[in-house]
């Protein structure tokens, strides 16, 4: 999978923009507060269907500016032989509207694995040291981009919620309703504790290889799902679905009591540990960056197994925190397929630059 084209019309603080891309290794080079990690959003908004900073749709419109537009021109399947453009149109007073090949899309599932990337920012060494959620985001995001039908479980269980939620907050909660929801939710909870319960599996393989490769065999990554219905290896989604009816059952006058749910999915969470500790509590914020790095990696190299192609790594500022033998390891590991990385000018490599871009005040320019 390669970015052939991106076309920006007023995207954050960018007025116009039209930047072409190469194989392997392109670089995005300027000061900082420039604009340069604006880019890699606007190219992650395709695979994410939202900016991975957080931003609400009109925060990333110039300001000043009532709209705003980006394309993306990227090639794929064997051999990246097909083309594909998908676009995206933001204005302030409307719901953002997304295309592909100049045709609406309304639904996720629509787009969502069209596009793959992986996306690594110094911000994410909060998958070790933050909260749950940011692990269950990354597992969801992950699946979704390898399998985009998993989007709809996870809208729906949500969509669940929410109403039980509603429910629970009134006077004398429904207990038929709550039965009824609980049924509903045991479903669509049985399939997404599975599928994240599957791909981290997978996943602490890919990168238990990678950590031990970049430490030089000085560190052992493991990952363990944190289930409340102690999800193992070899459980089967019906088997989970009854599990979660009996807890949701065993716990519901403790939810009328608290007024809001407090049991499911949404709960669940993974540990990292590094050398058989919890990486959050005993290791130093380098192996909790490299760890990171390895969860990253592993997940494009998962990528690449479950769908036949590498996805885009778009790597943030990411050479400046690495010691020269994880600097090396990083570029040469990701040979091969297409890299897009930011930094100031004096960390970034020469040799293998397919595309170099200068950022300066939101204008970008190849050089």
């Amino acid at each position: 999978m390669l970015i052939k084209q991106l076309s920006l019309h007023h995207f954050k603080n960018a007025a116009e923009e039209t930047l072409t891309f190469g194989d392997g290794v392109n670089v995005i080079c300027g000061e900082n507060a420039s604009g340069k990690t604006n880019l890699l959003e606007a190219m992650f908004f395709f695979a994410a269907g939202k900016s991975f900073r957080g931003c609400k749709d009109r925060e990333l419109i110039r300001f000043g500016e009532e709209e705003a537009k980006a394309e993306l021109r990227f090639a794929r399947g064997a051999e990246n032989a097909i083309e594909t453009k998908m676009g995206v149109f933001f204005r302030k007073s409307q719901k953002r509207q997304i295309s592909v090949e100049g045709q609406p899309v309304r639904k996720l599932a629509e787009y969502l694995g069209m596009f793959r990337a992986v996306i690594f920012t110094p911000d994410h060494l909060h998958l070790v040291k933050g909260a749950p959620e940011n692990r269950r985001h990354f597992l969801d995001l992950a699946i979704c981009q390898s399998f985009p039908r998993y989007a709809a479980s996870v809208h729906e269980y949500g969509r669940l919620l929410q109403q039980k939620n509603a429910l629970l907050k009134g006077e004398n909660p429904d207990r038929h309703l709550l039965e009824v929801y609980h049924d509903r939710m045991a479903i669509s909870a049985a399939v997404i504790t599975l599928n994240r319960f599957r791909y981290l599996e997978n996943l602490a393989r890919e990168a238990q290889a990678v950590q031990k490769e970049m430490s030089a065999g000085r560190e052992t990554l493991e990952l363990r799902y944190l289930s409340q219905i102690g999800a193992k290896e070899g459980q089967t989604a019906e088997e989970l679905r009854d599990a979660y009816r009996a807890l949701y059952e065993a716990r519901t006058d403790m939810e009328i009591k608290r007024g809001t749910a407090l049991f499911g999915p949404q709960k669940d969470d993974f540990a990292v540990l590094i050398n058989k500790k919890n990486a959050r509590l005993f290791s130093s914020q380098g192996q909790q960056r490299s760890a990171v790095l390895a969860l990253k990696l592993a997940e494009g190299e998962l990528s690449k197994r479950l769908t036949g192609e590498y996805p885009v790594f778009l790597l943030d500022d990411i050479l400046s925190e690495l010691d020269a033998g994880r600097r090396g390891y990083i570029l040469s590991h990701l040979s091969g397929r297409q890299v897009i990385l930011t930094g100031c000018e004096p960390e970034l490599p020469e040799a293998g630059v397919s595309c170099k871009i200068l950022v300066e005040h939101g204008e970008a320019k190849t050089i």
